[in-house]
């Protein structure tokens, strides 16, 4: 009897935890997104939030405010529902290109501030006004459709590791900068169109999927992110202008700071082992002369790349890969100011070696 007791107790609390969240849910405004625009006065600012209709089924509404100052933006939003809003499922923060080209440190510290945000959340960057994204969202009726986007394309894309704690480390840090991911609406679809780059808190230029390869194996191991190569060969005494595709398996970086002053000298070296996609027909992957020359090409091919992708950061004075820190670690005079002074003058050399452990033939 004492057990059955036990057991009933046990469900009878379930029940009513359950019972709880479910009031609790019914009675809050949930926020999922939310939007900055510029305009003529100050700050046009949008959510989406959740209404729940019955069980296990939701329907999603744009809320839209303007305000000289965003520290008073969801005061205002309240203002225009039933029941209180809350942050707690907020996943993704977007700034349309104006808001990001200005600066986006007030929304920083403000999000920073919020203890009810996780750390999680995702920040993005739209090539027109963030609303028109939110837009998109209400229309699929999917409150973490961009947000779920984005995870999708770090585990299995070209995408670097990135959430709100990522980019606090970034902007906060000393000698490196933020990106975040650069949002296109194409067709009425929203579409990871590549990376938006920082110096502080304003976004200085934007970068292509194929140049956010470049950097997550720059700074992480780029699992499952894909690229081309140019590729050469013979078919019917022709030569043949054709590109292969690779998998990412695995990459490691490793740098070495061979000089501080007065101008900063550091060594790249990447290793990426490759499992092979498409690939022309002309090409006999059983040939081990032609798999060794293969690695070559590629090796070849990435170096230059990244090489051109440090001189387009370079060019920018936008410091995503952290090389300002990198330096800082090996220097006890360092400081910001000057290492931005020469950070176009650091002299960087590359090395690559590729090996395809997977050629994907039979």
């Amino acid at each position: 009897m004492n057990r059955r007791k036990i057991y009933l107790l046990i469900i009878l609390c379930a029940v009513l935890s359950a019972c709880t969240d479910q009031k609790v849910v019914n009675e809050v405004c949930l926020v999922h997104a939310i939007s900055f625009d510029n305009v003529a006065n100050g700050i046009k600012s949008a959510a989406i939030i959740s209404h729940f209709k019955e069980q296990g089924k939701t329907e999603l509404q744009v809320l839209h405010t303007e305000s000289n100052a965003n520290n008073g933006i969801l005061p205002q939003l309240n203002t225009q529902t039933n029941d209180p809003i809350e942050l707690g499922q907020l996943r993704i923060v977007l700034f349309g290109k104006t808001r990001a080209e200005k600066g986006i440190r007030t929304e920083i510290h403000n999000l920073l501030r919020d203890s009810k945000i996780s750390s999680r959340l995702q920040l993005g960057v739209v090539d027109q006004d963030a609303l028109e994204l939110l837009e998109v969202i209400k229309k699929t009726q999917e409150p973490f459709y961009l947000s779920d986007m984005i995870e999708q394309n770090i585990i299995n894309g070209n995408l670097p590791m990135t959430n709100l704690q990522v980019s606090l480390f970034n902007y906060y840090g000393d000698g490196r900068d933020m990106f975040l991911p650069y949002f296109k609406i194409n067709h009425g679809e929203a579409k990871i169109n590549g990376l938006a780059l920082f110096r502080r808190d304003q976004k200085i230029t934007e970068i292509s999927m194929k140049d956010a390869f470049l950097l997550k194996m720059l700074i992480q191991n780029s699992k499952n992110g894909t690229y081309k190569v140019p590729v050469t060969g013979k078919t019917s005494n022709k030569q043949s202008k054709d590109f292969i595709s690779f998998r990412s398996m695995h990459s490691k970086a490793n740098y070495i700071v061979n000089k501080v002053n007065p101008v900063p000298s550091i060594s790249i070296r990447l290793k990426l082992v490759t499992k092979l996609q498409d690939v022309p027909d002309w090409m006999d992957l059983r040939s081990e002369e032609q798999l060794t020359q293969l690695e070559k090409t590629m090796s070849s091919y990435l170096k230059e790349e990244i090489e051109k992708f440090l001189s387009l950061l370079k060019e920018n004075k936008v410091d995503p890969i952290g090389l300002g820190d990198l330096v800082r670690s090996q220097s006890k005079e360092w400081s910001a100011q000057d290492f931005e002074k020469i950070y176009q003058e650091i002299k960087t050399t590359v090395s690559v070696q590729v090996k395809i452990a997977n050629t994907g033939s039979a």
